[in-house]
């Protein structure tokens, strides 16, 4: 009898010794076309492909993963709207990609190209075409690996329009709720699966919202929110993960995982610095980033101009505001935390740090307004006369999605304003050579 009890015990051992079992989840969000090291060394994506190589040599169980906004970030993706990056980043053999919002900069119609030229699947679960179908190629993809079947469900944050995108970038396509999706995605593969994981692209808020309430996926990997996540978020056998932008850092996630239980049993996480001192540039990839850089260098690496101090980014954007106001003469100005991609830095001015600081085709415009439609955040402490009218300088992109926002007084004062004006950048350029 004991011989008996012992076997059996020994049975249901070795049955849950081979329920745990090893994942290695490499990552990285929000390369936004960096293609080049920084000036102080850290970055580029060639060495991230040394660095994504190194790593994949140990881990056996290994997936990469890449959460959104590829492009928008470099001369070389606004003059050749995005396409090159996708190229240059084949090379890594990315497992699965998640849209970001940018990926919508160049029009809808250019995700069809971004598609083509991957190499790796697309996902995007809750955009929809006008005719219901997804318009990606998938919303999730089953990897095996060693026996083990992952599957990774791809969604966006649903409210692209007006705040992120314009309704005329993003077309007559469709979005629908990113948590709801998820849950009806988790339905359909828990049977086919024997782990599943959310790469998204959403605010930081709903990210952590998904390792809280949707135990059906046991690891997020996100991106969107720049900062990133000091550590990782875990939550009952589930973990979130989310690194910095612009490649300056690889994830590396290691799992212990229970395919019976679907619960994370242990994890380690670590955000490994992407520099040219650690890491050689990967040949391969090094060739792809010349053969667009020296397509732009002509352009954009001639001196403009010279800066005696280098300006933070709500420094930088305290410049462009002012640089509107004397550019139009308006009596007020506003200019988007977001918008503001770079750093003015010290020291002498390449045509391609104003470049970086704006990379958008946005223009600008300038409006007369009556001082009871300008809204706070543009008027700030200022007291202003309701009936009067005001000058205001702004970029059309803000325009638009006040045209398009929920609060009638905004609206209204979206429709106020015009859309018509010199490109941002240009006036930008003209102010740095000045």
């Amino acid at each position: 009898m004991r011989l008996l009890l012992s076997l059996v015990l020994a049975a249901c051992w070795a049955w849950a010794q081979n329920n745990v079992v090893d994942l290695t989840i490499l990552h990285f969000n929000d390369f936004h076309s960096r293609l080049l090291p920084t000036a102080q060394g850290t970055g580029g994506v060639a060495h991230l492909a040394t660095a994504i190589r190194q790593e994949r040599a140990n881990c056996p169980r290994c997936l990469l993963l890449n959460a959104g906004d590829n492009v928008q970030g470099s001369p070389v993706s606004t003059i050749f709207r995005g396409l090159p990056v996708f190229e240059v980043l084949r090379p890594l053999r990315t497992d699965a990609f998640v849209l970001g919002n940018h990926e919508f900069d160049y029009g809808y119609e250019r995700i069809n190209d971004f598609m083509a030229t991957a190499g790796h699947p697309i996902l995007a679960a809750n955009f929809l075409t006008a005719q219901n179908r997804l318009f990606t190629e998938a919303g999730h993809v089953i990897i095996e690996r060693e026996g083990l079947r992952i599957g990774i469900v791809g969604v966006l944050m649903e409210d692209l329009v007006p705040g992120l995108t314009t309704p005329a970038k993003f077309g007559p396509n469709k979005m629908l709720p990113a948590l709801e999706t998820l849950r009806k995605e988790a339905a359909q593969l828990r049977d086919k699966t024997d782990i599943l994981i959310a790469l998204v692209h959403l605010s930081k808020e709903a990210c952590d919202e998904i390792v809280a309430t949707l135990p059906e996926y046991a690891v997020t990997i996100s991106g969107h929110d720049h900062g990133g996540k000091e550590k990782l978020l875990e939550v009952d056998g589930r973990v979130g993960a989310r690194l910095s932008a612009s490649v300056t850092e690889l994830g590396r996630l290691e799992l212990r995982y229970d395919k019976a239980q679907r619960k994370v049993v242990s994890a380690a996480w670590k955000k490994i610095p992407i520099t040219a001192t650690a890491y050689k540039p990967d040949p391969e990839v090094a060739a792809l980033v010349e053969k667009w850089e020296s397509k732009v260098r002509a352009v954009v690496d001639t001196p403009i101009g010279w800066s005696n101090v280098k300006l933070d980014r709500p420094g930088t954007r305290a410049w462009i505001e002012s640089v509107m106001l004397k550019k139009t003469g308006a009596d007020l100005a506003y200019m988007n935390q977001g918008g503001v991609r770079d750093v003015l830095p010290e020291g002498e001015l390449l045509a391609r740090s104003i470049w970086n600081i704006m990379p958008f085709d946005n223009t600008l415009v300038v409006g007369k307004v009556a001082g009871k439609l300008i809204p706070d955040f543009i008027r700030g402490t200022r007291t202003l006369e309701p009936d009067r009218l005001y000058s205001i300088a702004t970029i059309d992109f803000l325009v638009e999605g006040w045209r398009n926002a929920k609060e009638p007084a905004l609206r209204e004062f979206g429709k106020a304003m015009p859309l018509d004006g010199p490109l941002l950048r240009d006036v930008l350029l003209e102010a740095a050579r000045n």
